[in-house]
C-alpha cells in the first residue's frame, strides 16, 4: 500500500515537472518564434508571430526613446565633454594625429589628393593666372581710392603708432652712422671729393687746417646737430608731413597698370611652391610639428569642445539619435535578436526553465497527496 501511494506520488511528481519545465521551455520558445503569422484556412493562427516578432516596431520604438531621454541625454554628453579625462583624450588624440603626419612624412600634395584636389597642377597651370587675376580686379576695384581708404583701419593706427616713434628711431640710426669709423671715413671722402671740386681756393684751407681735423669738426658738429630740438623737430614735421601726403595720395598715384602686373607676376613666381608639395610637411616646416603638438592641440582641444557643447542641441536634434536607434533594430534579422536576448539573459532564462520543472514538480506531489485522500 505505501509502495503503490509512493509511486503515483513519484508520477504524478515527475508529470508535473515534465509539463511544467515543457511549458517554460515553450512559452520562451514562443517570444522568438515563429518569425512570421501562420495560416489555417485564411485565418491566423494565434500567437503567431513570437511575441518580439510581433513588437519590434514597438521595442525600437522604446529602446530609442529610453536611450534618448534617459542614457545618452544632451545634460550628460555635456558633462562629460566637461571632464578633464575627456578633454585630455581629445588633445592625446589630436597629437597623435600630427605625430602620425610628421612620422608618415605626408606631403603637401598627399593632403591636398584626399581632398580630391591637384595641388601640383593647380601650382603649375592655374596659380599664376589666378594671382594675376586678384590683383589687377583689385587694382580696378580701389585704384580711386586713398591709402587711407583702402588699408585697415588697424593697420592705419599701427602706423600712426610707429610715425610717432620713427623721427627717434632715424635720429638713432644718424647718430650711431655719425659716430662710427664708417662715417668718419665717409665725410673724409666726401671732403676730397669735395676739394679737387673746388681747386686751388678750397686748397689754401689747407694750409691751415688738415683734411682730418675738418672731417673731425664737421663730425662734431653734425653729431651735435642731432641732438638739436629744433633739428629733430622739422625731421618730425617733415616725416609727418610726408606720411599725410602718402595716405592721401590715390592708389593710381602711387603704381600703375603696368607695375600692378609685374607685382602680380612677382607674388605668383614666390608663390609658386610646386618643387616643394612633394616634400614632406615635417621637411618643409619642421618647427611646425613642433608648435602644433605644443600650442595648437590644446587650442583645437578647447575649440572642439567649446564648439560641441555651444552646437550639442542642435547636432543632437539634427542625428535623431531615437530614430538612428529605432531604425538600426528594424534592420536586425529576427534570429540575430534572438541570439543576442539569450546570450544577455542566459543564466535568467535557464532559471527560468529550472523553476518550471520545479514548480511542476511541486504541484506533481501536491496532486499526487491529493489523489491518495481522495
Amino acid at each position: 500500500m505505501f509502495m503503490h501511494a509512493f509511486l503515483i506520488i513519484l508520477f504524478m511528481v515527475v508529470i508535473g515537472a515534465i509539463i511544467g519545465g515543457i511549458t517554460n521551455i515553450i512559452a520562451i520558445r514562443m517570444l522568438f518564434h515563429p518569425y512570421r503569422p501562420h495560416y489555417f484556412l485564411k485565418i491566423r493562427i494565434p500567437f503567431t508571430p513570437g511575441l518580439i516578432p510581433k513588437r519590434r516596431g514597438e521595442i525600437a520604438t522604446k529602446i530609442g526613446q529610453v536611450i534618448e531621454e534617459h542614457l545618452l541625454t544632451e545634460k550628460l554628453i555635456r558633462q562629460k565633454l566637461m571632464q578633464p579625462e575627456t578633454k585630455q583624450s581629445i588633445q592625446d588624440m589630436i597629437q597623435h594625429q600630427i605625430s602620425r603626419l610628421r612620422k608618415d612624412r605626408v606631403t603637401l600634395q598627399q593632403v591636398a589628393q584626399k581632398l580630391n584636389f591637384d595641388m601640383e597642377h593647380f601650382v603649375i597651370s592655374k596659380m599664376p593666372s589666378e594671382v594675376e587675376k586678384l590683383f589687377i580686379q583689385f587694382y580696378k576695384d580701389h585704384k580711386q581710392k586713398t591709402i587711407e581708404d583702402i588699408l585697415p583701419k588697424s593697420m592705419m593706427d599701427l602706423a600712426e603708432d610707429k610715425i610717432d616713434t620713427l623721427e627717434a628711431l632715424l635720429i638713432d640710426r644718424v647718430h650711431r652712422y655719425l659716430t662710427s669709423t664708417r662715417g668718419r671715413h665717409d665725410i673724409e671722402d666726401m671732403l676730397d671729393t669735395f676739394f679737387l671740386e673746388k681747386g686751388k681756393i678750397i686748397g689754401l684751407l689747407q694750409m691751415f687746417m688738415t683734411k682730418e681735423s675738418i672731417a673731425e669738426r664737421i663730425q662734431h658738429e653734425l653729431i651735435r646737430l642731432t641732438h638739436h630740438p629744433k633739428a629733430n623737430a622739422i625731421l618730425k614735421n617733415i616725416i609727418r608731413n610726408e606720411y599725410t601726403t602718402f595716405k592721401g595720395k590715390k592708389l593710381n598715384e602711387i603704381v600703375s597698370m603696368e607695375q600692378v602686373r609685374q607685382i602680380a607676376t612677382s607674388c605668383a613666381e614666390m608663390a609658386a611652391v610646386s618643387n616643394k608639395v612633394n616634400i614632406p610637411l615635417s621637411d618643409l616646416a619642421p618647427k611646425l610639428f613642433n608648435y602644433l603638438e605644443q600650442h595648437i592641440a590644446k587650442q583645437l582641444t578647447q575649440v572642439a569642445i567649446q564648439f560641441l557643447s555651444t552646437e550639442l542641441a542642435t547636432i543632437m536634434k539634427k542625428f535623431n539619435l531615437r530614430a538612428v536607434i529605432e531604425e538600426q533594430i528594424n534592420t536586425f534579422d529576427l534570429d540575430y535578436i534572438e541570439r543576442l536576448i539569450i546570450d544577455i539573459a542566459k543564466k535568467e532564462l535557464n532559471l527560468i526553465m529550472s523553476l518550471g520543472f520545479l514548480l511542476g514538480g511541486i504541484i506533481g506531489l501536491l496532486q499526487g497527496i491529493v489523489a491518495i485522500f481522495v
